[in-house]
């Protein structure tokens, strides 16, 4: 019966006024997926169901703004891609995707856009493939354009018909100069009556979301299921699953019974606005999360949650991505005082559990600050040395003394040893010097690195190569490193520890200057062109932040690294020839304590 009606509805859709009909119908009906897609061939919308209203939306006259709130893995990208195909198949016009960058837009275009032409049989023959670029698509009657939400002249250039703003969450907040992203690129459609503007993404943090904010001006749509025993809609909140015999299931919150995945995903289903009256504005939001794809099994999710429980960072990415649902930090309640209090004396200059080393480096005006960092499983983190070299820059005898810090061989108690693996060096000051000294020094790992403190960067953020160095730029997101260390010092869930000097390792650098910088900027909530963000501020006038800047760096440079902790463990447990380590570090002058600077 069900194969019926959807023949009929395949029927009806093409005896239809072919402009009328809607993005489902028309990839139903035309809509291919690669062969590199996970499931290629014909396009089925009712693998993904909910999807469905999501895309139709974009064919209702009276609907110009659809807001999508969903996790990943629930066939957003495609449901993006069908909504830009149908237009240029059947209703021509210039289409603008902006994804958060530029370089993901170009890869989205590559990865994306480009197998969907050549496999959609009616499409292909609409493009001239002489007359195209990467991030520009001329099609017969329109053009599809791609930017990234950091290129401000691209979003604010031709008009446009239809905005579709993928991953908006991750967008620059504020543009230099320019303002937000997204109003600058939806701006673009003033001129056309029938426009269209799509907003999707995962959400990320409570009070910051864009995509949260933009939900609550809609309709509010929730994807719910009905219960099999009450017939109450409910939609799937992962507060409502219990473990039954190791299995997790759904208890209806009306009736309290129980229901496998299979009895909820067998019901009735829909979508459920919580603020219909968003209908006379012209938007329509909706919601959806993970316990309702086609690709994952909610015991998959509930696997991942309970890994992710007690780690703030862990679980943000849960919340974000399989919950669909902000996240709210719950900030350290630890100050300087009680980890200057609980630092711990380390049986040699490495504590047992590290298993690799990374170094940073803050260069300043006339000194560079460093830290030596090392790493166990799960990323938690020993601090191993913390220091200054005094000295501009602009010396060689500097870089020199600096060769010596990350050259030399750190000991374990047993003889062990370990040299630092990877650094990065700040390039914000002195620029020229750190990347003459990072190109003479890449075979032993040393990179040039930027911070960008635009809300919504990724720590690792994206690559740059500056002309002449033959160097690899890394640029952070460094409010995204801070709140990640601000995590990581919880003490309920503490991945950080710091060494106390004793009689044979001392002035390691771990005083009370450096929690106090550690310490030094609290996350603030900002405005800007009415969209709300996190950011960081110091505490208080005049505190310097080198040691938390230095601890986002070193952050940042483990990241940065595919890392087989089994072979670096099988490795060390090799046997080696026992050399004692040295029973007192020798320091010249030059290298001095923070105490001593400030």
């Amino acid at each position: 019966m069900r194969g019926k009606n959807i023949l009929q509805k395949k029927i009806l859709a093409n005896l239809a006024p072919i402009k009328k009909m809607s993005v489902s119908d028309w990839a139903d009906t035309f809509r291919m997926l690669p062969s590199t897609s996970s499931e290629p061939g014909r396009f089925k919308t009712d693998r993904t169901p909910y999807m469905r209203d999501i895309m139709d939306a974009f064919t209702d006259d009276n609907i110009h703004r659809v807001v999508a709130m969903t996790s990943s893995q629930v066939g957003k990208s495609e449901a993006l891609n069908n909504v830009i195909a149908r237009y240029i198949h059947l209703d021509p016009c210039t289409i603008l995707m902006v994804q958060p960058s530029q370089e993901l837009a170009e890869k989205y275009s590559k990865t994306r856009i480009v197998p969907m032409i050549l496999d959609t049989k009616v499409l292909t023959p609409l493009f001239n493939p002489r007359n195209q670029t990467i991030l520009e698509k001329f099609f017969t009657g329109g053009q599809l354009l791609m930017t990234g939400s950091n290129s401000p002249a691209n979003l604010a250039s031709q008009p446009v018909r239809i905005v579709l703003c993928d991953e908006v969450d991750r967008f620059q907040a504020d543009l230099p100069r320019e303002g937000d992203p997204v109003k600058l690129a939806t701006a673009r459609t003033t001129t056309f009556w029938n426009y269209k503007i799509g907003l999707f993404s995962t959400p990320t943090v409570k009070g910051a979301s864009r995509i949260e904010m933009e939900y609550l001006t809609g309709t509010q749509e929730e994807w719910q299921y009905k219960c099999p025993n009450c017939g109450e809609f409910h939609k799937l909140d992962f507060r409502n699953f219990v473990a039954v015999d190791g299995v997790h299931k759904f208890r209806c919150a009306d009736c309290g019974i129980d229901f496998s995945e299979n009895e909820i995903k067998s019901s009735e289903q829909k979508y459920v606005a919580q603020n219909p009256d968003a209908l006379a504005k012209g938007i329509r939001s909706f919601w959806v999360n993970a316990f309702s794809s086609a690709w994952l099994s909610w015991e998959q999710i509930f696997q991942e949650w309970e890994e992710a429980k007690g780690n703030p960072a862990l679980e943000k990415v849960v919340y974000n991505t399989r919950f669909a649902e902000s996240y709210e930090y719950v900030e350290s309640v630890a100050d300087e005082n009680e980890y200057l209090q609980n630092r711990e004396i380390y049986p040699a200059e490495l504590p047992p559990q590290v298993l690799i080393l990374t170094a940073a480096v803050d260069v300043q005006g006339h000194r560079l600050e460093y830290e030596i960092v090392g790493w166990a499983r799960d990323f938690v983190s020993y601090g191993i040395w913390r220091g200054i070299i005094s000295g501009s820059p602009n010396n060689f005898e500097t870089w020199k003394e600096l060769d010596k810090i990350l050259d030399r061989e750190y000991f374990f108690n047993n003889g062990r040893k370990l040299k630092v693996a990877r650094t990065f060096i700040d390039s914000g000051y002195s620029t020229r010097n750190v990347y003459e000294y990072c190109s003479a020094n890449f075979h032993k790992g040393r990179f040039a690195i930027k911070g960008k403190g635009s809300p919504g960067l990724p720590l690792i953020y994206q690559y740059s190569y500056p002309k002449g160095y033959g160097i690899t730029l890394t640029i952070l997101g460094v409010n995204d490193g801070k709140q990640e260390i601000f995590s990581r010092l919880n003490l309920k869930n503490r991945k950080m520890f710091f060494p106390r000097d004793d009689k044979f390792f001392t002035r390691r650098g771990y005083d009370e200057i450096y929690f106090k910088q550690l310490f030094s900027e609290k996350r603030i909530l900002k405005r800007s062109s009415g969209i709300a963000y996190f950011t960081f501020a110091p505490i208080k006038k005049d505190i310097r932040n080198e040691s938390l800047d230095l601890a986002v760096y070193n952050l940042a440079c483990v990241k940065s690294m595919i890392i087989d902790w089994d072979k670096l463990e099988n490795d060390l447990l090799e046997e080696i020839t026992p050399s004692a380590p040295p029973k007192k570090i020798q320091r010249k002058k030059i290298l001095s304590t923070q105490s001593e600077i400030f």
